[in-house]
């Protein structure tokens, strides 16, 4: 599970600026050959992807024209990628062009998913990304600092663009359910604090980067431009959520209750998963799965001779101490215990490996209120290392139960073997070393962490199994919940009641939960169990066709050494090499 904001952030970004950088780009040069014309298009459109500009440092455009100009380039780009022969092209070429196609396309979406995302939650606020683009902006020389206080003045602009959407929401019939205002109106007014403890303040670190005859004036050109022009605009926006939205704010949840919002989420259902998938065929898909997780779970617990019911044998599993430490090294020593077990046996399943080395550690404890569980983040900069930082916060109710299961999803072979194997391969265009698909990332974390640690004998004893059983009703019941909610209108207490009785979550997670879904990001939890869905489905299907010829080390060398690609596109891949093992046996 990777940092939700920061993939979901990475994504929108990667696709506007894949789209801009590509979409201005007038073709292939003139009198080119018409074979080597493609190829040469292709390299110049995949150079152009990896290197867009303003990522980083841009204040974000909130309105429907950016979304409307996102889409014109998209279908730029598209038209560009009409012009080259695909039948030219070698293999991992054709995959290149069908990702850059995949981004395009997500583009054209963009303005029909506009009213569907609400600015002021937390999780997905502009003001991360405004904040972000005022801490990394440099002030060590004069037209560096005139720079960074006009793009503070700018930062406005953006509180408008908040008002203005939810003006035009509003019209449109489309407001933040009651309570997720509720929740997102302190961490709106923590943006109007006096200028010294504002977010948007200059840290004593930064400022001590420029030359101290400069200092205080900078800064107090800085603050003036915080409490004269972005308080009194955050104000603004306060007054309007409180005075004109609460009053009319629903209490039902999920995009479907909207005008227009199930044809909207049928749109981020394909464009989540990455699968030619509808809300009522994955609703099916979950209730399914559940179904057979709770069989297997009865199994488990007829082996181990319990007569209660599931509910009790839960309750018990809540209490027994076997799954609690005390202090967070014991967290990280736990998960770590389990990649200990898991690496002998890795030259069984896997021909390479890569070579960044990895870890795992304590979460910022400012971030573990809003995160059920943390997240992998690869090594960057001078420390290659990857992490997975665990949440080590209230450790008395945090179960240790799944921590195998975590541990191989994070880390080994999960995250943090396919994230660096694709970082690590030269072979590969710069833009797919760093691209992210949910659906493949996170189904990956997943079939590595069922499947293959199973495979291994990873699991050894009951409750281990019941654990993994556990992580597997987790990420299933969010099938049912999320299309539940989004597209079939039901409550969010029919979601939590389903939630508590399939999951081993705490009530405080399932209603952390169910808000994620319902209107923090609709559909983008679907991705975990219909990537492992699809990964499993590949698996067998070329075990079947290529039979005693099948070798899962070459399997798993196919499934990650052409980095992360769409499920529709990974299947594609597959096939391709199913075709080609078959020929080189013949």
């Amino acid at each position: 599970m990777h940092d939700r904001f920061l993939e979901r952030t990475t994504r929108r970004l990667a696709v506007a600026a894949v789209v801009a950088a590509l979409g201005c780009h007038s073709g292939p040069p003139a009198g080119a050959p018409a074979a080597a014309a493609g190829n040469v298009e292709l390299e110049r459109l995949a150079a152009e992807a990896a290197r867009p500009a303003g990522r980083g440092t841009a204040l974000p455009d909130l309105s429907l024209g950016a979304a409307e100009r996102s889409a014109d380039s998209g279908r730029a780009v598209l038209r560009r990628l009409e012009a080259i022969k695909v039948g030219s092209l070698s293999h991992q070429e054709q995959l290149t062009w069908e990702l850059l196609k995949w981004a395009a396309t997500r583009a054209t979406w963009e303005p029909d998913l506009y009213w569907y995302t609400f600015e002021i939650l937390p999780a997905i606020s502009p003001f991360r990304s405004v904040t972000g683009a005022l801490g990394s902006a440099p002030i060590r020389t004069a037209a560096e600092r005139s720079s960074y206080l006009d793009r503070l003045n700018r930062a406005g602009a953006v509180v408008d663009g908040m008002r203005e959407k939810m003006v035009g929401q509003a019209a449109r019939r489309i407001i933040l359910p009651r309570e997720q205002i509720t929740n997102s109106v302190p961490y709106l007014k923590s943006f109007t604090a006096p200028s010294d403890k504002s977010p948007f303040a200059l840290s004593p670190t930064r400022l001590a980067q420029v030359p101290e005859a400069e200092r205080s004036s900078f800064a107090a050109q800085a603050a003036q431009t915080i409490e004269g022009v972005l308080v009194p605009k955050v104000n603004a926006l306060i007054r309007y959520v409180e005075t004109d939205l609460a009053p009319q704010a629903p209490n039902d949840v999920g995009i479907g209750q909207y005008p227009g919002g199930k044809e909207a989420y049928r749109i981020l259902v394909k464009r989540e998963t990455t699968l030619e998938v509808t809300p009522e065929e994955v609703h099916e898909i979950g209730l399914r799965a559940v179904a057979e997780i709770n069989e297997r779970m009865q199994r488990v617990r007829d082996s181990l001779g319990f007569k209660g019911t599931k509910a009790e044998f839960h309750e018990q599993l809540r209490r027994d101490p076997r799954f609690y430490v005390k202090t967070p090294p014991e967290v990280g020593q736990r998960l770590m215990s389990y990649i200990e077990r898991i690496e002998p046996r890795m030259t069984d399943y896997f021909s390479v490996r890569p070579k960044s080395p990895y870890g795992a550690r304590r979460l910022d404890p400012a971030l573990e209120p809003s995160m059920t569980y943390g997240y992998y983040n690869f090594g960057v900069n001078k420390d290659s290392t990857g992490y997975y930082n665990f949440n080590g916060s209230d450790l008395d109710q945090r179960s240790l139960l799944v921590a195998g299961a975590i541990a191989f999803h994070e880390l080994v072979p999960g995250h943090h073997f396919q994230i660096n194997l694709a970082r690590e391969n030269e072979s590969l265009p710069p833009f797919r070393r760093t691209t992210f698909h949910a659906g493949y990332t996170e189904g990956w974390g997943e079939y590595s962490s069922s499947v293959v640690a199973a495979e291994m004998g990873m699991y050894r004893d009951a409750y281990e199994i019941y654990g993994r059983l556990v992580f597997d009703a987790f990420f299933a019941v969010r099938l049912v919940v999320d299309t539940g909610m989004n597209y079939y209108g039901w409550s969010r207490r029919r979601a939590m009641d389903y939630m508590k009785e399939n999951t081993l979550e705490s009530d405080v997670q399932i209603d952390s939960e169910t808000l994620r879904y319902s209107t923090r990001s609709p559909a983008q939890a679907l991705a975990y169990r219909m990537g492992r869905e699809t990964m499993v489905r590949l698996r067998r299907k070329a075990e079947r066709e290529l039979g005693s010829r099948f070798d899962v080390r070459k399997f798993h060398e196919a499934m990650l050494m052409s980095g992360s690609l769409p499920l529709f596109l990974l299947e594609r891949h597959i096939d391709w090499f199913i075709a080609k093992e078959k020929a080189g046996h013949a």
